[in-house]
């Protein structure tokens, strides 16, 4: 039985944080607990109705340029209205309007047009969600904010991958989809009936200043170059874990065998419940650290994720003990680096390029799936992705030990 004192203490400790931090982790609880279906389980979905790999990828491709368009531009509209109220109900409706095409699709076409809105969706959607969080977090350290939202998150990918795959399984082969409207209709809901309150929220830190940033900085940082790559890295790692280890397990390795559906769907879960659960103590943990530890630490976990799961592919029983093992890594690392990649990239940008900035952190989530296309491509040639896995361990590894003895200035 559940104390009333465990409802009071979490009630306090949610309590502590602004009332706009509060709502903007709700509106992204309400997009990820919509998205997380969709992110995870389209390939199956789709897999299952006898779309290739290549053509699974090439959608997840094709949705990542038409995210980059609309990433710079809304950047841009960030930079000179410093709003996000018109971005998010945009996002919104486009990712309805995808969802229904991805419901009527039986084929490739509506397929890609489906997944052309998903990209122009998310590329308005994660620009305007992470420049919030820095003007709404007054008097809470923006690294602990991040943890807090990325949390959220983490909450609503788990539910929402979980309620996914029952309905999918037991109710409706694209239940995924119709979730993911009437959550996007919630956050139309919450941004129209609490506008003023977000605008004024808006208005007050950035007049006042009180958000902590460098407004005064007009110069990139000189570690610039060096960060992007890292999370240009990671945010690849953590596409291709999405979109092609799904597809990678279903289909089976050099010797290990093919895992059916539901397995398949319980190692990504076994991925999103350990997130949830890590996401607050690890996030909170990193913040006390120098600003580009959670970068590192990322990187080292993703490389030897990545290597497990290279070697469970020439592996066949034991195979499940690494897959489960590089899906803790995968956890440990996300933990680390959904937090410290914002701040990090929000600090290290001129102070009149900050929606610009984060637009660019979101075009690297992007470029992860520009791989997704040559990922499938591979897997459908050679029938199993341990090469992709090699490569991208020994990437991070690489990256980490340029990042190792770097500081954040």
């Amino acid at each position: 039985m559940i104390s009333p004192n465990s409802f009071q203490i979490t009630k306090n400790w949610w309590n502590q944080f602004p009332i706009p931090l509060r709502l903007i982790t709700k509106i992204r609880f309400y997009a990820a607990f919509g998205a997380g279906g969709v992110i995870y389980l389209t390939s199956l979905s789709f897999n299952n109705i006898g779309l290739s790999p290549t053509d699974i990828g090439l959608g997840f491709t094709i949705s990542a340029i038409i995210g980059t368009l609309t990433r710079l531009l809304t950047g841009n509209y960030l930079n000179k209205t410093g709003m996000i109220q018109i971005p998010l109900i945009a996002s919104s409706t486009l990712s309805i309007v995808a969802s229904l095409f991805l419901i009527l699709s039986r084929d490739t076409f509506f397929y890609i047009i489906g997944q052309s809105f998903i990209g122009a969706a998310a590329g308005i959607y994660w620009p305007a969600a992470e420049f919030g969080v820095p003007y709404f977090c007054y008097p809470i350290d923006t690294r602990k904010a991040y943890a807090l939202v990325r949390s959220s998150e983490a909450l609503g990918i788990s539910l929402g991958v979980l309620l996914g795959g029952i309905m999918n399984n037991y109710l409706y082969a694209k239940s995924i989809f119709v979730n993911d409207i009437f959550c996007m209709l919630l956050i139309t809901y919450s941004i129209v009936s609490n506008n003023f309150s977000i605008e004024r929220s808006l208005k007050k830190s950035q007049e006042s200043l009180v958000d902590s940033i460098k407004q005064g900085q007009l110069e990139w940082n000189r570690n610039s170059s060096i960060i992007i790559l890292s999370i240009l890295l990671i945010t690849t790692s953590l596409a291709l874990i999405q979109v092609i280890l799904p597809l990678d397990l279903v289909k089976g390795g050099v010797l290990r065998n093919e895992l059916n559906e539901g397995i398949t769907i319980l190692f990504i879960s076994i991925n999103l419940i350990l997130l949830l659960f890590l996401q607050w103590p690890v996030g909170s943990w990193i913040s006390k650290k120098d600003r580009l530890f959670g970068l590192k630490f990322s990187l080292i976990n993703f490389s030897f994720a990545s290597l497990l799961l290279f070697i469970s592919s020439y592996l066949n029983a034991p195979a499940m003990f690494l897959i489960f093992l590089s899906m803790i890594l995968v956890s440990l690392g996300s933990a680390s680096f959904l937090p410290t990649s914002t701040d990090v990239v929000f600090r290290i940008a001129p102070s009149n390029k900050k929606g610009f900035a984060l637009a660019l952190l979101s075009q690297c989530f992007a470029m992860g799936y520009f791989l997704s296309f040559i990922a499938g491509r591979l897997l459908d040639v050679s029938g199993e992705a341990s090469i992709i896995w090699l490569l991208i361990s020994c990437a991070c590894f690489i990256v980490f030990a340029i990042l190792f003895k770097k500081k954040f200035n």
